[in-house]
Protein backbone atom coordinates (compact mmCIF):
# COMPACT_ATOMS: atom_id res chain seq x y z
CA UNK A 1 0.00 0.00 0.00
CA UNK A 2 1.23 3.49 -1.00
CA UNK A 3 0.80 5.85 1.36
CA UNK A 4 1.05 10.06 0.19
CA UNK A 5 3.09 12.13 1.67
CA UNK A 6 0.03 14.10 3.05
CA UNK A 7 -1.34 11.45 5.23
CA UNK A 8 2.13 10.10 6.02
CA UNK A 9 1.73 13.53 7.90
CA UNK A 10 -2.14 12.78 9.60
CA UNK A 11 -0.67 9.30 10.83
CA UNK A 12 3.05 10.62 12.32
CA UNK A 13 0.85 13.81 13.77
CA UNK A 14 -1.51 11.10 15.22
CA UNK A 15 0.97 8.97 16.63
CA UNK A 16 2.54 11.88 18.57
CA UNK A 17 -0.95 12.63 19.86
CA UNK A 18 -1.78 9.37 21.06
CA UNK A 19 1.72 9.24 22.67
CA UNK A 20 1.23 12.28 24.30
CA UNK A 21 -2.52 11.62 25.69
CA UNK A 22 -1.21 7.87 27.20
CA UNK A 23 1.05 9.24 29.16
CA UNK A 24 -0.21 13.10 30.56
CA UNK A 25 -4.09 12.60 29.94
CA UNK A 26 -6.55 10.50 31.00
CA UNK A 27 -9.13 10.19 28.48
CA UNK A 28 -12.99 9.42 30.17
CA UNK A 29 -15.98 7.87 28.15
CA UNK A 30 -19.77 10.13 29.38
CA UNK A 31 -22.54 7.51 30.23
CA UNK A 32 -24.86 8.89 28.05
CA UNK A 33 -24.63 7.40 24.23
CA UNK A 34 -22.83 9.94 22.82
CA UNK A 35 -18.99 9.47 23.27
CA UNK A 36 -16.80 12.12 25.17
CA UNK A 37 -13.61 13.48 25.35
CA UNK A 38 -11.33 14.83 28.21
CA UNK A 39 -8.86 17.29 27.28
CA UNK A 40 -7.14 19.65 29.88
CA UNK A 41 -6.25 23.59 29.09
CA UNK A 42 -2.99 22.64 28.43
CA UNK A 43 -3.25 20.10 26.00
CA UNK A 44 -6.17 22.03 24.13
CA UNK A 45 -3.56 24.89 23.63
CA UNK A 46 -0.74 22.90 22.65
CA UNK A 47 -2.79 21.27 19.91
CA UNK A 48 -4.71 24.98 18.73
CA UNK A 49 -8.27 24.14 19.27
CA UNK A 50 -10.85 26.69 18.64
CA UNK A 51 -13.85 26.98 19.39
CA UNK A 52 -16.40 28.92 17.90
CA UNK A 53 -20.40 28.78 17.99
CA UNK A 54 -22.17 27.17 15.16
CA UNK A 55 -24.66 29.41 13.14
CA UNK A 56 -26.93 28.51 10.53
CA UNK A 57 -27.12 29.74 6.46
CA UNK A 58 -27.34 29.02 3.25
CA UNK A 59 -24.31 27.04 1.09
CA UNK A 60 -24.37 27.38 -2.61
CA UNK A 61 -23.74 23.97 -4.06
CA UNK A 62 -20.24 23.81 -5.95
CA UNK A 63 -20.09 22.06 -9.56
CA UNK A 64 -16.84 19.99 -9.57
CA UNK A 65 -15.20 20.62 -13.12
CA UNK A 66 -11.81 19.97 -14.77
CA UNK A 67 -10.23 23.26 -15.43
CA UNK A 68 -7.37 24.31 -17.82
CA UNK A 69 -4.95 27.52 -17.95
CA UNK A 70 -4.96 29.59 -20.69
CA UNK A 71 -3.57 32.81 -21.71
CA UNK A 72 -5.87 35.45 -21.35
CA UNK A 73 -6.52 36.63 -25.53
CA UNK A 74 -5.67 40.17 -24.96
CA UNK A 75 -2.27 39.24 -23.17
CA UNK A 76 -0.78 37.91 -26.41
CA UNK A 77 1.86 40.26 -28.08
CA UNK A 78 3.34 39.24 -31.04
CA UNK A 79 6.78 41.47 -31.46
CA UNK A 80 8.00 43.13 -34.90
CA UNK A 81 11.38 44.76 -35.38
CA UNK A 82 11.15 48.45 -36.02
CA UNK A 83 14.02 47.81 -39.06
CA UNK A 84 15.67 45.52 -41.45
CA UNK A 85 18.40 43.51 -40.85
CA UNK A 86 19.84 40.35 -39.71
CA UNK A 87 19.32 38.25 -36.15
CA UNK A 88 22.64 38.43 -34.40
CA UNK A 89 21.67 36.35 -31.07
CA UNK A 90 18.30 34.81 -29.60
CA UNK A 91 18.67 34.70 -26.12
CA UNK A 92 15.52 33.23 -25.05
CA UNK A 93 13.63 30.02 -25.52
CA UNK A 94 9.63 29.31 -25.70
CA UNK A 95 8.56 28.42 -21.74
CA UNK A 96 10.94 30.92 -20.50
CA UNK A 97 9.65 33.79 -17.88
CA UNK A 98 11.02 37.05 -18.75
CA UNK A 99 10.98 40.62 -17.11
CA UNK A 100 10.19 44.21 -18.64
CA UNK A 101 13.17 45.70 -20.35
CA UNK A 102 15.08 42.11 -20.43
CA UNK A 103 16.73 41.45 -23.45
CA UNK A 104 14.79 38.91 -26.12
CA UNK A 105 16.44 39.29 -29.29
CA UNK A 106 19.68 41.00 -31.00
CA UNK A 107 20.24 41.62 -34.56
CA UNK A 108 22.05 44.29 -37.51
CA UNK A 109 19.82 46.90 -38.20
CA UNK A 110 20.21 48.16 -41.28
CA UNK A 111 17.59 50.88 -41.36
CA UNK A 112 18.88 52.17 -38.28
CA UNK A 113 22.44 52.40 -39.91
CA UNK A 114 20.67 54.49 -42.59
CA UNK A 115 18.48 56.82 -40.21
CA UNK A 116 21.84 57.39 -38.69
CA UNK A 117 23.54 58.23 -41.74
CA UNK A 118 20.70 60.79 -42.71
CA UNK A 119 20.86 62.66 -39.27
CA UNK A 120 23.94 62.95 -39.26
CA UNK A 121 24.01 64.81 -42.77
CA UNK A 122 20.63 66.86 -41.38
CA UNK A 123 22.63 67.73 -38.61
CA UNK A 124 25.48 68.80 -40.94
CA UNK A 125 22.98 70.83 -43.47
CA UNK A 126 21.43 72.25 -40.35
CA UNK A 127 25.02 73.82 -39.50
CA UNK A 128 25.26 74.95 -42.66
CA UNK A 129 22.28 76.51 -43.14
CA UNK A 130 22.60 78.33 -39.45
CA UNK A 131 26.05 79.89 -40.77
CA UNK A 132 24.71 81.29 -43.80
CA UNK A 133 21.42 82.36 -41.83
CA UNK A 134 23.72 84.62 -39.77
CA UNK A 135 26.34 85.64 -42.65
CA UNK A 136 22.89 86.82 -44.46
CA UNK A 137 21.64 88.59 -41.03
CA UNK A 138 24.94 90.25 -40.68
CA UNK A 139 25.34 91.33 -44.57
CA UNK A 140 21.54 92.72 -44.35
CA UNK A 141 22.19 94.89 -40.97
CA UNK A 142 25.27 96.68 -42.16
CA UNK A 143 23.68 97.72 -45.50
CA UNK A 144 20.72 98.82 -43.39
CA UNK A 145 22.76 100.91 -41.56
CA UNK A 146 24.89 102.22 -44.83
CA UNK A 147 21.73 102.64 -46.75
CA UNK A 148 21.72 106.10 -48.46
CA UNK A 149 25.21 106.66 -48.29
CA UNK A 150 27.28 103.75 -49.78
CA UNK A 151 25.06 100.87 -49.76
CA UNK A 152 22.12 101.68 -52.79
CA UNK A 153 18.33 101.23 -50.83
CA UNK A 154 18.05 97.98 -53.80
CA UNK A 155 20.84 96.62 -52.07
CA UNK A 156 19.33 96.80 -48.78
CA UNK A 157 16.18 94.76 -50.03
CA UNK A 158 18.23 92.18 -51.80
CA UNK A 159 20.46 91.35 -48.38
CA UNK A 160 16.57 91.23 -46.39
CA UNK A 161 15.57 88.97 -49.20
CA UNK A 162 18.77 86.62 -48.28
CA UNK A 163 18.56 87.14 -45.07
CA UNK A 164 14.61 85.83 -44.73
CA UNK A 165 15.20 82.89 -47.15
CA UNK A 166 18.34 81.72 -45.04
CA UNK A 167 15.90 82.06 -42.09
CA UNK A 168 13.43 79.66 -43.65
CA UNK A 169 16.54 77.62 -44.51
CA UNK A 170 17.11 76.81 -40.98
CA UNK A 171 13.54 75.63 -40.14
CA UNK A 172 13.53 73.33 -42.98
CA UNK A 173 16.78 71.80 -42.17
CA UNK A 174 15.92 72.11 -38.24
CA UNK A 175 12.85 69.94 -39.25
CA UNK A 176 14.58 67.44 -41.08
CA UNK A 177 16.35 67.09 -37.61
CA UNK A 178 13.83 66.72 -35.39
CA UNK A 179 11.94 64.19 -37.71
CA UNK A 180 15.09 61.70 -37.44
CA UNK A 181 15.56 62.28 -33.97
CA UNK A 182 11.85 61.47 -33.39
CA UNK A 183 12.11 58.35 -35.84
CA UNK A 184 15.29 57.39 -33.74
CA UNK A 185 13.61 57.89 -30.74
CA UNK A 186 10.41 56.24 -31.10
CA UNK A 187 10.58 53.65 -33.73
CA UNK A 188 13.83 52.27 -32.62
CA UNK A 189 13.33 53.47 -29.14
CA UNK A 190 10.32 52.12 -27.86
CA UNK A 191 8.77 49.51 -25.20
CA UNK A 192 9.88 46.63 -27.43
CA UNK A 193 12.98 47.75 -28.89
CA UNK A 194 16.22 49.50 -27.73
CA UNK A 195 19.61 50.65 -29.31
CA UNK A 196 20.85 51.72 -26.27
CA UNK A 197 23.52 49.01 -25.97
CA UNK A 198 25.44 50.45 -28.77
CA UNK A 199 29.13 51.23 -28.66
CA UNK A 200 29.20 54.32 -31.47
CA UNK A 201 27.67 56.61 -33.66
CA UNK A 202 27.37 54.44 -36.42
CA UNK A 203 26.73 50.70 -34.50
CA UNK A 204 24.03 48.95 -36.46
CA UNK A 205 22.83 46.91 -33.43
CA UNK A 206 18.97 47.11 -31.98
CA UNK A 207 18.06 44.89 -29.13
CA UNK A 208 14.35 43.53 -28.87
CA UNK A 209 13.61 44.05 -25.07
CA UNK A 210 10.61 42.76 -23.62
CA UNK A 211 7.46 45.03 -22.65
CA UNK A 212 6.43 43.57 -19.73
CA UNK A 213 6.75 40.29 -17.21
CA UNK A 214 5.69 37.99 -19.23
CA UNK A 215 6.25 34.01 -20.58
CA UNK A 216 7.87 33.40 -24.07
CA UNK A 217 4.69 31.09 -25.97
CA UNK A 218 6.84 31.14 -29.42
CA UNK A 219 9.83 31.95 -30.79
CA UNK A 220 10.18 32.45 -35.25
CA UNK A 221 13.40 33.29 -35.79
CA UNK A 222 16.88 32.08 -35.34
CA UNK A 223 20.71 33.48 -35.75
CA UNK A 224 21.69 35.04 -39.03
CA UNK A 225 17.72 35.04 -40.39
CA UNK A 226 16.72 38.01 -42.83
CA UNK A 227 14.17 40.04 -40.93
CA UNK A 228 11.62 43.00 -41.55
CA UNK A 229 9.27 45.12 -40.15
CA UNK A 230 6.62 42.76 -41.21
CA UNK A 231 8.74 39.34 -39.72
CA UNK A 232 7.29 38.16 -36.31
CA UNK A 233 9.80 37.38 -34.50
CA UNK A 234 8.31 35.99 -31.17
CA UNK A 235 5.13 35.83 -29.52
CA UNK A 236 4.64 36.66 -25.42
CA UNK A 237 1.73 36.76 -22.85
CA UNK A 238 1.51 38.86 -20.26
CA UNK A 239 0.58 36.01 -17.20
CA UNK A 240 0.06 38.38 -14.73
CA UNK A 241 -3.29 37.08 -14.45
CA UNK A 242 -4.51 34.18 -16.66
CA UNK A 243 -8.03 32.09 -17.77
CA UNK A 244 -9.20 29.02 -16.08
CA UNK A 245 -11.55 27.25 -18.54
CA UNK A 246 -13.82 24.71 -17.63
CA UNK A 247 -15.99 22.52 -20.64
CA UNK A 248 -19.29 21.85 -19.00
CA UNK A 249 -22.82 19.94 -19.90
CA UNK A 250 -25.52 22.37 -21.15
CA UNK A 251 -27.71 21.80 -18.33
CA UNK A 252 -24.70 22.28 -15.60
CA UNK A 253 -23.78 25.86 -17.45
CA UNK A 254 -27.19 26.54 -16.52
CA UNK A 255 -26.68 26.38 -12.92
CA UNK A 256 -23.71 27.95 -12.86
CA UNK A 257 -23.48 32.00 -12.08
CA UNK A 258 -21.56 34.41 -13.87
CA UNK A 259 -20.11 36.76 -11.84
CA UNK A 260 -19.50 34.15 -8.59
CA UNK A 261 -16.35 33.13 -6.78
CA UNK A 262 -14.73 29.87 -8.49
CA UNK A 263 -12.36 27.90 -6.34
CA UNK A 264 -9.41 26.12 -7.61
CA UNK A 265 -7.36 23.36 -6.48
CA UNK A 266 -3.41 24.38 -6.52
CA UNK A 267 -1.34 21.13 -5.93
CA UNK A 268 2.10 21.25 -4.63
CA UNK A 269 4.90 19.23 -2.51
CA UNK A 270 3.67 21.57 0.83
CA UNK A 271 0.33 20.34 0.40
CA UNK A 272 -3.10 21.92 -1.47
CA UNK A 273 -4.08 24.91 -1.43
CA UNK A 274 -7.45 27.30 -3.17
CA UNK A 275 -6.86 29.63 -5.43
CA UNK A 276 -9.93 31.91 -5.99
CA UNK A 277 -10.84 33.39 -9.21
CA UNK A 278 -14.31 35.26 -10.40
CA UNK A 279 -16.24 33.79 -13.13
CA UNK A 280 -16.54 36.09 -16.61
CA UNK A 281 -18.22 33.75 -18.76
CA UNK A 282 -20.53 31.25 -18.73
CA UNK A 283 -21.37 30.88 -22.46
CA UNK A 284 -24.72 30.42 -23.89
CA UNK A 285 -24.06 27.71 -26.81
CA UNK A 286 -22.73 24.46 -26.67
CA UNK A 287 -19.68 23.77 -29.14
CA UNK A 288 -20.74 21.40 -32.16
CA UNK A 289 -18.52 19.04 -31.46
CA UNK A 290 -18.10 18.15 -28.11
CA UNK A 291 -21.44 19.29 -26.90
CA UNK A 292 -19.79 21.25 -23.85
CA UNK A 293 -20.48 24.82 -22.41
CA UNK A 294 -17.41 26.61 -21.36
CA UNK A 295 -17.12 28.90 -18.53
CA UNK A 296 -14.34 31.08 -18.13
CA UNK A 297 -12.61 32.65 -14.77
CA UNK A 298 -9.77 34.93 -14.36
CA UNK A 299 -7.31 34.47 -11.74
CA UNK A 300 -4.49 35.89 -10.39
CA UNK A 301 -0.71 34.38 -11.23
CA UNK A 302 1.41 37.06 -9.49
CA UNK A 303 4.69 34.66 -9.11
CA UNK A 304 3.85 32.71 -12.66
CA UNK A 305 3.31 29.53 -10.92
CA UNK A 306 0.39 29.25 -13.31
CA UNK A 307 1.42 27.82 -17.02
CA UNK A 308 -1.20 27.51 -20.13
CA UNK A 309 -1.96 23.72 -20.50
CA UNK A 310 -2.15 23.01 -16.85
CA UNK A 311 -4.85 20.73 -15.78
CA UNK A 312 -6.87 22.01 -12.40
CA UNK A 313 -9.78 20.51 -10.25
CA UNK A 314 -11.78 23.40 -10.10
CA UNK A 315 -15.32 24.05 -8.32
CA UNK A 316 -17.82 26.45 -10.20
CA UNK A 317 -21.13 27.63 -7.76
CA UNK A 318 -24.19 26.95 -8.11
CA UNK A 319 -27.58 28.76 -7.73
CA UNK A 320 -28.52 25.29 -5.98
CA UNK A 321 -28.06 26.29 -1.72
CA UNK A 322 -28.48 24.06 0.97
CA UNK A 323 -29.75 25.78 4.40
CA UNK A 324 -28.55 24.61 7.67
CA UNK A 325 -25.45 24.69 9.85
CA UNK A 326 -22.44 26.49 7.88
CA UNK A 327 -19.13 25.28 9.49
CA UNK A 328 -15.90 25.03 8.52
CA UNK A 329 -14.10 22.26 6.74
CA UNK A 330 -11.84 21.28 9.08
CA UNK A 331 -14.67 20.90 12.05
CA UNK A 332 -15.74 17.63 10.13
CA UNK A 333 -13.47 14.56 10.73
CA UNK A 334 -14.72 10.99 9.76
CA UNK A 335 -14.95 8.35 12.71
CA UNK A 336 -15.34 4.79 11.53
CA UNK A 337 -17.19 6.03 8.30
CA UNK A 338 -19.37 8.78 10.26
CA UNK A 339 -19.04 12.31 9.81
CA UNK A 340 -18.25 13.93 13.05
CA UNK A 341 -17.96 17.42 15.37
CA UNK A 342 -16.70 17.82 18.59
CA UNK A 343 -19.49 19.74 20.46
CA UNK A 344 -18.05 21.89 23.79
CA UNK A 345 -19.63 20.51 26.91
CA UNK A 346 -18.00 22.10 29.19
CA UNK A 347 -14.34 23.29 29.61
CA UNK A 348 -12.44 20.60 29.26
CA UNK A 349 -15.09 17.91 27.94
CA UNK A 350 -16.46 17.65 24.32
CA UNK A 351 -18.98 15.17 22.62
CA UNK A 352 -18.55 13.76 19.69
CA UNK A 353 -21.60 14.38 17.48
CA UNK A 354 -22.45 12.65 14.70
CA UNK A 355 -23.95 14.92 11.81
CA UNK A 356 -25.10 15.02 8.14
CA UNK A 357 -22.70 16.60 5.74
CA UNK A 358 -25.20 18.50 2.65
CA UNK A 359 -22.74 20.23 0.42
CA UNK A 360 -19.42 21.85 0.51
CA UNK A 361 -17.83 24.57 -0.82
CA UNK A 362 -15.18 27.34 -0.12
CA UNK A 363 -13.87 25.65 2.31
CA UNK A 364 -17.25 25.18 4.25
CA UNK A 365 -19.66 22.25 4.61
CA UNK A 366 -23.38 22.57 5.72
CA UNK A 367 -24.85 20.27 8.21
CA UNK A 368 -28.26 19.55 7.22
CA UNK A 369 -28.93 17.65 10.80
CA UNK A 370 -27.12 16.43 14.13
CA UNK A 371 -25.90 19.81 15.04
CA UNK A 372 -28.07 23.37 16.12
CA UNK A 373 -27.55 26.97 15.68
CA UNK A 374 -25.94 28.29 18.75
CA UNK A 375 -23.99 24.85 19.47
CA UNK A 376 -19.94 25.48 20.44
CA UNK A 377 -18.16 23.44 18.18
CA UNK A 378 -14.57 23.10 17.87
CA UNK A 379 -13.38 24.24 14.82
CA UNK A 380 -10.01 23.86 14.57
CA UNK A 381 -8.38 20.99 16.18
CA UNK A 382 -10.74 18.37 16.15
CA UNK A 383 -8.09 15.80 14.35
CA UNK A 384 -6.46 15.97 18.12
CA UNK A 385 -9.17 15.18 19.83
CA UNK A 386 -10.10 11.88 17.22
CA UNK A 387 -6.90 11.02 18.60
CA UNK A 388 -7.67 11.01 21.75
CA UNK A 389 -10.94 8.58 20.95
CA UNK A 390 -9.00 6.25 19.15
CA UNK A 391 -6.24 6.54 22.68
CA UNK A 392 -9.01 5.98 24.73
CA UNK A 393 -10.79 2.85 22.35
CA UNK A 394 -7.43 1.17 22.83
CA UNK A 395 -7.83 1.59 26.59
CA UNK A 396 -10.85 -0.03 26.84
CA UNK A 397 -9.96 -2.66 24.72
CA UNK A 398 -6.72 -3.71 26.97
Amino acid sequence: MTISSASMKDWKYLLCVMIIFRFTESPARAADSAPTVVMGEAAQKNSALVISIARSGTLAKNLDAMGTVTAEAGHVVRIHPAGSGKVLNVAVVPGQHVHKGETLLTYQDHSLHLVRLEMTRAQAALATAYAASQNASSAYHRGYELEGTTVAAGETRRRLAIFQAAKDDVIARQADVDTLKHQLEEEYNSVTESDKAQTGPLDETSSIIAPTTAEVQSVFVGVADDISPATELMGLTDMSSVWIVSDILPQDAAQVIQGGEQTTELTSDTGTTLLKSKITSVGSMADPVTGLVRVISTAPNPDGSLHPGMFLNTHLPTREKTAGIIVPENAVTEINGVSTVFVSVSPNRFRAQEVHVGVTGNGQKVITSGLSAGERIVTQGAFALKAVMLVSDMNDGD
